[in-house]
């Protein structure tokens, strides 16, 4: 049975009628679908249109394509789980790098507590010529740097770098004029180019010659991978993360679910905020009641006295 649904599932990437018409809604009208829907094309839809990026930020962490691929899966259950909060569809694709990156340090930091170091340079990647390693080292520090970017110039690049926009395009999908998407654009390359020269300053000579463009290339999802993926968010849709337990591997559930831990403190602070303004409001609003009633206890109480006196 299991093998069947994943069949079936697999005619989603197969280039029919009905997915051509899904890649022509937005961002948000696919996350209309899937939320309200569960809609199963909808979610392909959106794996196929940010699978790549999703793909390419976790390999360049990882470096490892398996690791990678578990990544994917845990940030798209994440998106699954989170669908139908999240407030500016428009911004998507910022939202889901950010999600990846989180997710790849989060599978960095499980494969340095399971594996040796030493064995695990040893089979990631093999130095070649002092540009192939200046290229190495740029790929280990470039997400860390992209996604400590404002969003305002993040967005811009994650569109038209790591998702290959162009600006008339970026533009239109983040509701800006395309002058302020160049400026945004073109100001967020200095800012990065600038960020990896302080970080790298060992091999600035080498910097001029690493095309950004290359270094921020999208991979490529396997029809399985993007099949088992988009499955696993529709059982997770209005139920747990462990309900996929069938088809997501132990790993990934793991991930995905750290990933979603990370994100919870920054909803509780904000909760923690709104209290905390709550309470001096009341506390300031009880205090002024009782410096208030403190100033006309002694008046009216002083009122009957006068009138009865002889």
């Amino acid at each position: 049975m299991h093998d069947e649904t994943l069949t079936a599932s697999a005619a989603l990437f197969g280039g029919s009628a009905n997915s051509s018409e899904y890649e022509a809604l937005t961002d948000g009208q696919l996350l209309e679908k899937f939320v309200h829907r569960h809609d199963e094309a909808a979610f392909a839809a959106l794996v196929r249109r940010h699978g790549p990026m999703v793909l390419g930020v976790c390999r360049r962490v990882l470096r490892h394509n398996h690791d990678a691929e578990d990544a994917l899966q845990a940030t798209f259950l994440v998106l699954a789980e989170k669908a139908q909060r999240l407030q500016r569809p428009e911004l998507l694709a910022n939202w889901l790098y950010g999600v990846a990156y989180r997710t790849a340090l989060h599978a960095r930091q499980r494969i340095v507590r399971c594996r040796k170091q030493e064995r695990e340079a040893a089979t990631m990647f093999v130095p070649g010529s002092d540009q192939e390693m200046a290229s190495q080292e740029l790929q280990r520090v470039l997400d860390d740097e992209l996604a400590r970017l404002p969003e305002k110039y993040r967005a811009p690049l994650v569109l038209c770098y790591l998702e290959g926009k162009t600006n008339e395009e970026a533009a239109r999908l983040l509701g800006w004029p395309v002058g302020s998407m160049s400026y945004r654009l073109a100001r967020g390359r200095e800012l990065l180019r600038g960020r990896l020269q302080a970080r790298l300053a060992l091999l600035s000579l080498f910097l001029p010659s690493i095309s950004l463009v290359e270094c921020l290339q999208p991979a490529t999802v396997s029809p399985l991978l993007a099949t088992t993926t988009v499955h696993a968010a529709v059982i997770v849709a209005g139920a747990k993360i462990a309900a996929a337990a069938e088809i997501i591997s132990a790993p990934v559930r793991e991930l995905a679910e750290a990933t979603l831990r990370s994100m919870a403190p920054s909803r509780w602070r904000w909760l923690f905020v709104v209290l905390v303004i709550l309470l001096a409001l009341f506390g300031g609003g009880a205090a002024a009641v009782s410096i208030a009633s403190d100033s006309r206890g002694p008046t009216s109480s002083s009122c009957p006295c006068s009138k009865s006196a002889p």
